[in-house]
């Protein structure tokens, strides 16, 4: 996971949280996402043409940090 963080980092990713719809959006640099795919409820990987991830899009996010 923390060579990931660190990938998106080097790569120009941003992330916007809408707190309304408690949902983690990251966007990877100017990448037009062609395809999304759920990896598992409520984490959705959008893809670009090659295939590269484009950006993620994670729903609950405060029930997914709970401690």
């Amino acid at each position: 996971m923390e060579e990931a963080v660190r990938k998106l980092r080097i790569m120009g990713a941003y992330a916007h949280y809408d707190d309304e719809a408690d949902t983690l959006y990251i966007h990877i640099g100017d990448r037009e996402a062609r395809e999304a795919v759920e990896i598992e409820e409520g984490v959705i990987i959008d893809l670009d043409k090659e295939g590269e991830i484009a950006g993620i899009t994670i729903t609950g996010i405060k029930q997914r940090i709970k401690t």
